[in-house]
Protein backbone atom coordinates (compact mmCIF):
# COMPACT_ATOMS: atom_id res chain seq x y z
CA UNK A 1 0.00 0.00 0.00
CA UNK A 2 1.08 3.60 -0.49
CA UNK A 3 2.50 4.88 2.75
CA UNK A 4 0.36 7.27 4.76
CA UNK A 5 1.22 8.01 8.36
CA UNK A 6 -0.31 11.04 10.10
CA UNK A 7 2.13 10.66 13.00
CA UNK A 8 5.41 10.80 11.08
CA UNK A 9 6.12 10.24 7.41
CA UNK A 10 7.80 6.96 6.49
CA UNK A 11 11.11 7.25 4.63
CA UNK A 12 9.74 5.39 1.58
CA UNK A 13 6.83 5.91 -0.78
CA UNK A 14 5.34 2.42 -0.38
CA UNK A 15 5.19 0.15 2.65
CA UNK A 16 3.93 -3.33 3.53
CA UNK A 17 1.72 -4.01 6.56
CA UNK A 18 1.82 -7.37 8.31
CA UNK A 19 -1.35 -7.75 10.40
CA UNK A 20 -0.86 -10.27 13.21
CA UNK A 21 -3.68 -12.50 14.37
CA UNK A 22 -5.40 -11.79 17.67
CA UNK A 23 -3.58 -14.76 19.24
CA UNK A 24 -0.16 -13.64 17.97
CA UNK A 25 -0.92 -10.10 19.15
CA UNK A 26 -1.72 -11.44 22.62
CA UNK A 27 1.67 -13.15 22.63
CA UNK A 28 3.39 -9.87 21.79
CA UNK A 29 1.45 -7.85 24.36
CA UNK A 30 2.09 -10.45 27.08
CA UNK A 31 5.82 -10.58 26.40
CA UNK A 32 5.79 -14.11 24.96
CA UNK A 33 6.79 -13.14 21.42
CA UNK A 34 9.80 -10.88 21.01
CA UNK A 35 9.87 -10.32 17.25
CA UNK A 36 8.70 -6.71 17.47
CA UNK A 37 11.38 -5.87 20.04
CA UNK A 38 14.03 -7.54 17.87
CA UNK A 39 12.89 -5.62 14.78
CA UNK A 40 13.12 -2.37 16.73
CA UNK A 41 16.64 -3.28 17.87
CA UNK A 42 17.64 -4.16 14.30
CA UNK A 43 16.34 -0.82 13.09
CA UNK A 44 18.29 1.21 15.63
CA UNK A 45 21.51 -0.70 16.41
CA UNK A 46 23.81 0.71 13.73
CA UNK A 47 22.00 1.91 10.59
CA UNK A 48 25.24 2.77 8.78
CA UNK A 49 26.44 -0.86 8.90
CA UNK A 50 26.53 -2.37 5.39
CA UNK A 51 24.34 -5.27 6.56
CA UNK A 52 21.54 -3.03 7.88
CA UNK A 53 19.89 -2.65 4.47
CA UNK A 54 19.76 -6.44 4.08
CA UNK A 55 17.59 -6.86 7.19
CA UNK A 56 13.86 -6.22 7.31
CA UNK A 57 13.10 -2.58 8.13
CA UNK A 58 10.41 -1.90 10.71
CA UNK A 59 9.00 1.58 10.12
CA UNK A 60 6.13 1.46 12.57
CA UNK A 61 4.12 -0.81 14.88
CA UNK A 62 0.60 -0.03 16.01
CA UNK A 63 -2.58 -1.71 17.27
CA UNK A 64 -5.73 -1.94 15.13
CA UNK A 65 -8.98 -2.90 16.83
CA UNK A 66 -11.46 -5.38 15.38
CA UNK A 67 -14.59 -7.23 16.41
CA UNK A 68 -12.41 -10.15 17.55
CA UNK A 69 -9.83 -8.10 19.43
CA UNK A 70 -6.60 -6.15 18.88
CA UNK A 71 -4.25 -6.79 15.97
CA UNK A 72 -0.60 -5.76 16.05
CA UNK A 73 0.30 -4.21 12.69
CA UNK A 74 3.93 -4.10 11.55
CA UNK A 75 4.85 -1.59 8.86
CA UNK A 76 7.91 -2.67 6.86
CA UNK A 77 9.58 -2.20 3.51
CA UNK A 78 7.97 -3.81 0.46
CA UNK A 79 9.70 -6.96 -0.78
CA UNK A 80 9.38 -9.37 -3.67
CA UNK A 81 9.46 -13.16 -3.74
CA UNK A 82 11.71 -15.49 -1.78
CA UNK A 83 14.66 -17.52 -2.98
CA UNK A 84 12.52 -20.63 -3.50
CA UNK A 85 10.37 -18.78 -6.04
CA UNK A 86 13.41 -17.21 -7.65
CA UNK A 87 15.16 -20.58 -8.00
CA UNK A 88 12.15 -22.00 -9.84
CA UNK A 89 12.51 -19.30 -12.48
CA UNK A 90 16.05 -20.27 -13.40
CA UNK A 91 16.62 -21.45 -16.96
CA UNK A 92 18.61 -24.56 -15.98
CA UNK A 93 15.47 -26.41 -14.91
CA UNK A 94 17.17 -27.66 -11.72
CA UNK A 95 16.11 -24.99 -9.22
CA UNK A 96 19.73 -23.90 -9.05
CA UNK A 97 21.20 -20.41 -9.28
CA UNK A 98 24.14 -19.45 -11.52
CA UNK A 99 27.39 -19.14 -9.59
CA UNK A 100 27.50 -15.33 -9.78
CA UNK A 101 23.95 -15.00 -8.45
CA UNK A 102 24.63 -17.50 -5.64
CA UNK A 103 27.66 -15.50 -4.59
CA UNK A 104 25.70 -12.24 -4.53
CA UNK A 105 22.92 -13.77 -2.42
CA UNK A 106 25.36 -15.35 0.04
CA UNK A 107 27.49 -12.21 0.36
CA UNK A 108 24.43 -10.10 1.19
CA UNK A 109 23.21 -12.77 3.60
CA UNK A 110 26.55 -12.69 5.41
CA UNK A 111 26.40 -8.89 5.61
CA UNK A 112 22.97 -9.21 7.24
CA UNK A 113 24.24 -11.87 9.66
CA UNK A 114 27.32 -9.85 10.56
CA UNK A 115 24.99 -7.00 11.48
CA UNK A 116 22.69 -9.27 13.49
CA UNK A 117 25.51 -11.05 15.29
CA UNK A 118 27.90 -8.21 16.09
CA UNK A 119 25.67 -5.14 16.31
CA UNK A 120 22.33 -6.60 17.46
CA UNK A 121 23.61 -9.58 19.48
CA UNK A 122 21.00 -11.85 17.88
CA UNK A 123 20.94 -15.34 16.37
CA UNK A 124 18.48 -15.65 13.50
CA UNK A 125 18.05 -19.47 13.92
CA UNK A 126 15.37 -19.76 11.21
CA UNK A 127 17.31 -18.88 8.11
CA UNK A 128 16.24 -20.75 4.95
CA UNK A 129 15.44 -20.11 1.29
CA UNK A 130 12.03 -18.81 2.33
CA UNK A 131 13.47 -16.26 4.78
CA UNK A 132 15.42 -14.46 2.05
CA UNK A 133 13.32 -12.08 -0.05
CA UNK A 134 14.58 -9.94 -2.87
CA UNK A 135 14.02 -6.29 -3.56
CA UNK A 136 14.82 -4.10 -6.55
CA UNK A 137 13.71 -0.88 -8.19
CA UNK A 138 11.12 -2.68 -10.35
CA UNK A 139 8.86 -3.25 -7.33
CA UNK A 140 8.32 0.47 -6.66
CA UNK A 141 7.77 1.10 -10.38
CA UNK A 142 5.14 -1.66 -10.52
CA UNK A 143 3.30 -0.29 -7.47
CA UNK A 144 3.12 3.14 -9.06
CA UNK A 145 1.68 1.68 -12.26
CA UNK A 146 -0.74 -0.73 -10.50
CA UNK A 147 -2.68 1.09 -7.75
CA UNK A 148 -4.51 -1.00 -5.18
CA UNK A 149 -8.09 -2.07 -5.94
CA UNK A 150 -11.00 -2.81 -3.59
CA UNK A 151 -14.18 -4.89 -3.67
CA UNK A 152 -17.64 -3.39 -3.22
CA UNK A 153 -18.05 -2.39 0.45
CA UNK A 154 -19.72 -5.04 2.63
CA UNK A 155 -22.35 -4.32 5.25
CA UNK A 156 -21.87 -6.60 8.27
CA UNK A 157 -23.50 -4.97 11.35
CA UNK A 158 -22.31 -7.81 13.61
CA UNK A 159 -18.70 -7.05 12.70
CA UNK A 160 -18.64 -3.30 12.17
CA UNK A 161 -21.05 -0.36 12.26
CA UNK A 162 -19.29 1.00 9.18
CA UNK A 163 -19.07 -0.50 5.67
CA UNK A 164 -16.21 -3.00 5.47
CA UNK A 165 -13.66 -2.13 2.80
CA UNK A 166 -11.86 -5.24 1.49
CA UNK A 167 -8.71 -4.76 -0.56
CA UNK A 168 -8.23 -7.12 -3.51
CA UNK A 169 -5.25 -9.46 -3.48
CA UNK A 170 -2.77 -8.28 -6.11
CA UNK A 171 0.36 -10.46 -5.78
CA UNK A 172 3.56 -8.91 -7.00
CA UNK A 173 4.85 -10.53 -10.20
CA UNK A 174 8.27 -12.14 -10.34
CA UNK A 175 10.51 -9.39 -11.60
CA UNK A 176 13.34 -10.32 -13.88
CA UNK A 177 16.94 -9.80 -12.90
CA UNK A 178 19.70 -8.35 -14.99
CA UNK A 179 22.10 -10.98 -16.35
CA UNK A 180 24.72 -9.97 -13.78
CA UNK A 181 22.10 -9.82 -10.97
CA UNK A 182 23.28 -6.29 -10.19
CA UNK A 183 19.71 -5.18 -9.41
CA UNK A 184 19.17 -7.90 -6.79
CA UNK A 185 19.16 -6.95 -3.12
CA UNK A 186 18.48 -9.69 -0.60
CA UNK A 187 16.55 -8.96 2.59
CA UNK A 188 16.60 -11.33 5.56
CA UNK A 189 13.17 -11.63 7.21
CA UNK A 190 11.40 -13.92 9.72
CA UNK A 191 12.69 -12.92 13.15
CA UNK A 192 9.96 -14.77 15.02
CA UNK A 193 12.44 -17.46 16.08
CA UNK A 194 15.40 -15.14 16.62
CA UNK A 195 17.02 -15.25 20.04
CA UNK A 196 19.68 -13.33 21.99
CA UNK A 197 23.18 -14.59 21.26
CA UNK A 198 23.82 -15.89 24.77
CA UNK A 199 24.76 -19.59 24.87
CA UNK A 200 21.81 -21.93 24.46
CA UNK A 201 21.73 -25.66 24.98
CA UNK A 202 18.63 -27.79 24.62
CA UNK A 203 16.36 -25.74 22.36
CA UNK A 204 15.72 -27.44 19.01
CA UNK A 205 15.96 -24.62 16.49
CA UNK A 206 16.63 -24.23 12.74
CA UNK A 207 14.96 -25.92 9.76
CA UNK A 208 15.83 -29.62 9.91
CA UNK A 209 17.99 -29.80 6.77
CA UNK A 210 19.98 -26.73 7.87
CA UNK A 211 20.38 -27.76 11.52
CA UNK A 212 23.88 -27.52 13.00
CA UNK A 213 25.39 -30.54 14.79
CA UNK A 214 25.59 -28.67 18.11
CA UNK A 215 21.81 -28.23 18.08
CA UNK A 216 21.23 -31.94 17.40
CA UNK A 217 23.72 -33.10 20.03
CA UNK A 218 22.93 -30.66 22.83
CA UNK A 219 26.15 -28.64 22.68
CA UNK A 220 25.96 -24.96 23.71
CA UNK A 221 25.01 -22.99 20.60
CA UNK A 222 24.92 -19.36 19.53
CA UNK A 223 25.62 -17.31 16.38
CA UNK A 224 27.72 -20.05 14.66
CA UNK A 225 24.55 -22.04 13.92
CA UNK A 226 23.57 -19.35 11.40
CA UNK A 227 26.90 -19.89 9.64
CA UNK A 228 26.24 -23.63 9.39
CA UNK A 229 22.92 -22.83 7.68
CA UNK A 230 24.75 -20.60 5.19
CA UNK A 231 27.01 -23.49 4.18
CA UNK A 232 23.98 -25.71 3.56
CA UNK A 233 22.29 -22.98 1.53
CA UNK A 234 25.34 -22.45 -0.70
CA UNK A 235 25.15 -26.08 -1.84
CA UNK A 236 21.37 -25.81 -2.28
CA UNK A 237 21.63 -22.62 -4.34
CA UNK A 238 24.39 -23.96 -6.59
CA UNK A 239 23.05 -27.50 -7.10
CA UNK A 240 19.30 -27.21 -6.54
CA UNK A 241 19.02 -29.92 -3.85
CA UNK A 242 19.91 -30.19 -0.18
CA UNK A 243 23.41 -31.35 0.73
CA UNK A 244 22.24 -33.59 3.56
CA UNK A 245 19.73 -36.07 2.14
CA UNK A 246 17.95 -37.51 5.18
CA UNK A 247 15.09 -39.88 5.93
CA UNK A 248 13.71 -41.81 8.87
CA UNK A 249 12.57 -45.39 9.37
CA UNK A 250 11.54 -47.75 12.15
CA UNK A 251 15.20 -48.23 13.11
CA UNK A 252 16.75 -44.79 12.58
CA UNK A 253 15.52 -41.25 13.26
CA UNK A 254 16.01 -38.12 11.17
CA UNK A 255 18.71 -37.04 13.61
CA UNK A 256 20.52 -40.40 13.27
CA UNK A 257 20.66 -40.04 9.50
CA UNK A 258 21.53 -36.34 9.67
CA UNK A 259 24.55 -37.14 11.85
CA UNK A 260 25.42 -39.95 9.45
CA UNK A 261 25.48 -37.52 6.53
CA UNK A 262 27.62 -35.05 8.46
CA UNK A 263 30.13 -37.82 9.19
CA UNK A 264 30.09 -38.95 5.55
CA UNK A 265 30.49 -35.49 3.95
CA UNK A 266 32.40 -33.48 6.56
CA UNK A 267 34.30 -35.92 8.76
CA UNK A 268 34.45 -37.18 12.35
CA UNK A 269 33.26 -35.19 15.35
CA UNK A 270 36.18 -33.79 17.38
CA UNK A 271 36.42 -35.44 20.80
CA UNK A 272 36.59 -32.02 22.53
CA UNK A 273 33.32 -31.11 20.83
CA UNK A 274 31.61 -34.35 21.84
CA UNK A 275 32.64 -33.96 25.47
CA UNK A 276 30.43 -30.87 25.71
CA UNK A 277 27.38 -32.53 24.04
CA UNK A 278 24.64 -33.45 26.49
CA UNK A 279 22.90 -35.69 23.95
CA UNK A 280 26.02 -37.50 22.82
CA UNK A 281 25.05 -40.87 24.34
CA UNK A 282 21.65 -40.72 22.61
CA UNK A 283 23.38 -41.15 19.24
CA UNK A 284 27.04 -42.11 19.67
CA UNK A 285 29.05 -44.73 21.52
CA UNK A 286 32.27 -44.13 23.47
CA UNK A 287 34.32 -44.28 20.26
CA UNK A 288 32.19 -41.60 18.58
CA UNK A 289 30.50 -44.08 16.22
CA UNK A 290 26.78 -43.91 15.55
CA UNK A 291 24.78 -46.38 17.61
CA UNK A 292 22.01 -47.13 15.12
CA UNK A 293 23.83 -46.56 11.81
CA UNK A 294 26.36 -49.30 11.18
CA UNK A 295 27.80 -48.41 7.79
CA UNK A 296 28.95 -45.10 6.37
CA UNK A 297 29.39 -44.19 2.70
CA UNK A 298 31.90 -41.29 2.72
CA UNK A 299 31.63 -38.81 -0.12
CA UNK A 300 33.27 -35.39 -0.21
CA UNK A 301 31.40 -32.19 -0.99
CA UNK A 302 33.28 -32.06 -4.31
CA UNK A 303 32.03 -35.54 -5.17
CA UNK A 304 28.48 -34.55 -4.24
CA UNK A 305 28.70 -31.54 -6.56
CA UNK A 306 30.15 -33.58 -9.41
CA UNK A 307 27.36 -36.12 -9.03
CA UNK A 308 24.72 -33.63 -10.20
CA UNK A 309 26.81 -32.40 -13.19
CA UNK A 310 25.56 -28.81 -12.95
CA UNK A 311 28.68 -26.76 -12.21
CA UNK A 312 31.74 -26.36 -14.40
CA UNK A 313 34.62 -28.33 -12.92
CA UNK A 314 36.61 -25.12 -12.39
CA UNK A 315 33.88 -23.74 -10.09
CA UNK A 316 33.71 -26.73 -7.77
CA UNK A 317 36.93 -26.67 -5.67
CA UNK A 318 36.66 -23.10 -4.36
CA UNK A 319 32.90 -23.39 -3.76
CA UNK A 320 33.37 -26.67 -1.90
CA UNK A 321 36.15 -25.11 0.19
CA UNK A 322 33.82 -22.25 1.17
CA UNK A 323 31.04 -24.67 2.12
CA UNK A 324 33.49 -26.73 4.17
CA UNK A 325 34.53 -23.62 6.11
CA UNK A 326 30.90 -22.88 6.95
CA UNK A 327 30.38 -26.52 7.98
CA UNK A 328 33.23 -26.65 10.47
CA UNK A 329 31.86 -29.08 13.05
CA UNK A 330 33.28 -27.42 16.16
CA UNK A 331 31.32 -24.15 16.52
CA UNK A 332 34.25 -22.59 18.35
CA UNK A 333 36.40 -23.01 15.23
CA UNK A 334 33.68 -22.09 12.71
CA UNK A 335 34.42 -18.75 10.99
CA UNK A 336 32.24 -15.73 11.65
CA UNK A 337 30.19 -13.95 9.01
CA UNK A 338 32.78 -11.17 8.91
CA UNK A 339 35.60 -13.65 8.35
CA UNK A 340 33.71 -15.40 5.56
CA UNK A 341 33.11 -12.11 3.75
CA UNK A 342 36.83 -12.12 2.97
CA UNK A 343 36.79 -15.62 1.51
CA UNK A 344 38.25 -16.19 -1.94
CA UNK A 345 34.97 -17.60 -3.26
CA UNK A 346 33.18 -14.28 -2.67
CA UNK A 347 35.74 -12.11 -4.46
CA UNK A 348 33.99 -9.97 -7.03
CA UNK A 349 30.50 -10.80 -5.74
Amino acid sequence: MKSHNPRNAYPVEYVAINVLTVNATAGVLNGLLDEVDYLKAIKMAKPDHSGHKHCLHLYDAFIARSYHGPHMCLVTNVLGGNMINLRRLQANGRDAFPVALSKRIIKQTLLALDYLHRECDLVHTGKSSSSHLYQNEAITRFLKESPSAIYEPRIEPDLSPDPIITVKSQPLPNFGLRPDASNLDVCLIDYGHATPAKKHLLEQVQPVLLRAPEVILGHPWSTPIDIWSVGCLVFEYLIGVALFQIYESSSVSLDDVHLQRILEHIGPFPSSFLQACQRRTDFLDEQGSLIRVKKLFPRTIEECMNHYAILDEKDIPVAAAFIRRCLTIDPGARPTALELLGDEWLKGA
